[in-house]
């Protein structure tokens, strides 16, 4: 057994790396921006010296390069293209116009602020306003920051061609997507979450009880396996019906581990002893599905059994009994999972998951993308005042930090989060940027080199953490200032003002201006998910015969899991301290999490065709009425009504009533008792987020997995 447990150690840091970003995408974004700078610096630079142009123009292509390669997010990758070769007409016109308009104070300052407004306003046009706006932004601001002169005009708009026609072609001929090695590395990445999943679990089993730090490990665990399931959703099609429906098993059968480990360490029913061979059988099942071993899947089967027979009172083999089924499908499950799949063409990748639009606030009547892009402006209007009080010369930086923190924001503490990271990052890049301009002054090739180090981090880590990105950045503003003979430490704690003022205008404005609680925004996110909620209902159940087609039942679950994850980021701005002052959208997360996480332990109602008659028509009965409870409480989240919800415990008892022996003693995904006992847990959840509605909480629930 050593050899078990030594193997259980995760000495294999790739893995986990690959596991951290189940899209593989972070590492393409680094190398991206890394080779479109490094491309654009290169070329332009050359250009500039036979064009007897100063390095301004090249400072600005070279932006708009690295920039260029991140902007488009389409999810078809013809729309990325398009999208990416269209940026040359924000990117010229507006480095154009910012060179004209800077060489009136009063006017560039006026245009400035037209050009936040409708950089923010196009945003309503999905991801391509969102990239046409940010580079439009950006050019106008690189031309202000770099003091572009009429006379590099004809120059600029030459770089700002030439830096789209990098950017394109690092992102589309030299750092691709590749749909058939991207299928292949995500799966390949989901099984490594699965092997992830059950290394967190091991220690748990021999804790003396649940607190909250493991309810959260536990929750973690399940966001992980949900976004390393939708990542690879995003890349397949209906071509891919079996893999999609042997991924689904398998992240259900996870699931089910989960909370047959949090359910033997609540009831404290197994002894020591099978507590402890309890974790073998967990370390035994992760090596079994991480190397294909059937001799770690036997002696996974052993120590089960073992604990099973030490399982003592009727409570000990209950859970016993769970976490024998649970593991068992787990493996099996991980068993059936294809190792070759259909190839993909670049077109059919990025499927979309059914994630909704943002519709007009109901407090203000205003687009999103309108207010916000009054709120942006208001802010970014101010900045230039107080920015320019401080420093008559670096007074952008206020105005770039009011913009940025109001960006992929829905909500005031969206944005107090994101203004709180622009600091803390700033502050940090100060601090090392002294230490690194310092230690490569005088070193050209060092500095050169540190700053698309810079570059790639930043990019790297901004789907981490956006303080990371902006620590970066800034540590490469340090050494950039250094390179070009500029660097005083004075000038960096010049940012720290600007940045810190930047970001309280632009909170306080989101919090004054047209605010938009994240509580609403929590509540709108909760509705989706419960209008999801009732069509994966009536999809698996109530209107669930033999002939459904299974490909259209795992849109509806996949759909599900989007909604729950755009709740999750919506309600990011709770998960810290705020959360004690919210505890009806606290209570509100956890519960709709709990009732997702029931709904699709349905096995999308295969057990429904391995029952009789009236069993089954009382549970499709009892389907609709929960499905109705679901729609009756979406449209009441938030309002002064009170819900009034029908529970549905009735009909799922007497159809339990009503099973044949051989019926209820079925076990597996299409089992009768195990869709029976998922509805009542559904039945429970809708209950009890109605008595949520009516009597907000008083005392923080610990989700449970």
């Amino acid at each position: 057994m050593r050899h078990l447990q030594h193997r259980l150690k995760p000495t294999h840091l790739w893995d986990l790396f690959v596991v951290s970003d189940p899209d593989l995408g972070r590492l393409r974004k680094g190398l991206r921006a890394a080779l479109g700078a490094g491309l654009a610096a290169l070329i332009l630079s050359q250009l500039a010296r036979l064009l007897g142009e100063p390095p301004t123009v090249t400072m600005v292509g070279t932006m708009v390069a690295m920039m260029g390669s991140q902007l488009a997010t389409d999810p078809d990758p013809r729309e990325q293209r398009l999208t990416t070769a269209l940026l040359v007409v924000p990117a010229l016109s507006s480095a154009v116009l910012g060179t004209l308009a800077a060489q009136v104070p009063l006017l560039g300052a006026a245009t400035f602020a037209v050009a936040i407004f409708v950089s923010t306003f196009v945003r309503r046009f999905g991801p391509r306003g969102l990239a046409l706006g940010m580079i439009g932004f950006f050019s106008f601001f690189n031309a202000l920051f770099f003091r572009a002169q009429l006379s590099q005009v004809p120059a600029l708009a030459g770089a700002m061609v030439v830096a789209v026609g990098i950017a394109y072609t690092v992102r589309f001929v030299l750092v691709p997507e590749r749909p058939d090695h991207a299928l292949r590395r995500t799966v390949r990445a989901f099984r490594k979450t699965i092997d992830v999943v059950l290394w967190e679990l091991v220690d748990i089993p021999e804790q003396p009880r649940m607190t909250c730090a493991l309810l959260r490990r536990l929750l973690r665990q399940a966001d992980r396996l949900s976004d390393a399931a939708l990542a690879v959703e995003d890349l397949v099609t209906r071509d891919h019906s079996d893999l999609r429906q042997r991924l689904f098993e398998l992240e259900l059968a996870a699931n089910r581990v989960l909370r047959s480990v949090q359910q033997v360490v609540d009831s404290g029913a197994l002894s020591p002893e099978a507590r402890a061979d309890l974790r073998q059988a967990l370390v035994s099942a992760r090596v079994a599905i991480r190397d294909r071993d059937p001799a770690a899947a036997q002696t996974m089967r052993a120590y089960l059994d073992r604990v099973l027979e030490s399982a003592g009172d009727e409570r000990g083999r209950v859970d016993a009994q769970r976490i024998h089924r649970a593991l068992t499908d787990v493996l099996e499950a991980a068993e059936r999972l294809p190792r070759e799949h259909p190839a993909l063409v670049p077109e059919q990748a990025a499927a979309p998951t059914g994630k909704a639009a943002p519709g007009p606030l109901a407090s203000t009547g205003l687009h999103p993308s309108t207010r916000q892009a009054i709120q942006v402006t208001v802010a970014s209007v101010i900045a230039m005042a107080v920015g320019y009080a401080v420093s008559a010369e670096r007074w952008y930086w206020a105005v770039i930090t009011a913009f940025v923190i109001f960006t992929r924001t829905r909500s005031r503490g969206d944005t107090l989060q994101r203004a709180w990271a622009r600091v803390l990052g700033t502050v940090l890049g100060v601090l090392a940027g002294l230490f690194l301009a310092k230690a490569v002054s005088g070193h050209a090739g060092i500095e050169l080199v540190s700053i698309f180090v810079c570059v790639f981090f930043g990019f790297y880590l901004i789907q981490i953490s956006y303080a990371w990105m902006v620590f970066w950045f800034t540590t490469l503003l340090s050494v950039l200032y250094g390179l070009l003979g500029r660097f005083t430490p004075e000038l960096l704690w010049l940012r720290i003002e600007e940045t810190v003022i930047g970001a309280i205008i632009g909170a306080v404005t989101a919090l004054i201006l047209f605010p938009e609680r994240t509580t609403a925004h929590i509540q709108t996110s909760a509705r989706q998910v419960l209008d999801a909620v009732c069509e994966y209902l009536e999809e698996a159940v109530v209107k669930r015969t033999s002939e459904t087609d299974p490909d259209r039942l795992l849109d509806s679950a996949r759909v599900l899991d989007a909604r729950l994850r755009d709740l999750r980021t919506a309600a990011q701005p709770l998960t810290g301290g705020l959360r004690h002052f919210t505890p009806r959208a606290t209570h509100t997360l956890r519960t709709v999490s709990e009732l997702v996480l029931s709904v699709r332990h349905l096995e999308m109602g295969r057990g429904l065709m391995e029952m009789n008659d009236v069993s089954r028509e009382l549970l499709r009965e009892a389907a609709e009425r929960l499905a109705n409870n679901a729609r009756v409480l979406a449209s009441a989240l938030g309002q002064e009504a009170t819900p009034r919800v029908e529970p549905a415990s009735t009909l799922i008892q007497e159809a339990r009533h009503r099973l044949a022996p051989e019926e209820a003693a079925r076990r597996g995904t299409a089992s009768p008792f195990r869709l029976l006992h998922w509805l009542t847990r559904v039945d429970d959840m809708l209950t009890q987020l109605a008595r949520t509605e009516r009597e907000p909480p008083r005392v923080l629930v610990p989700w449970r997995a």
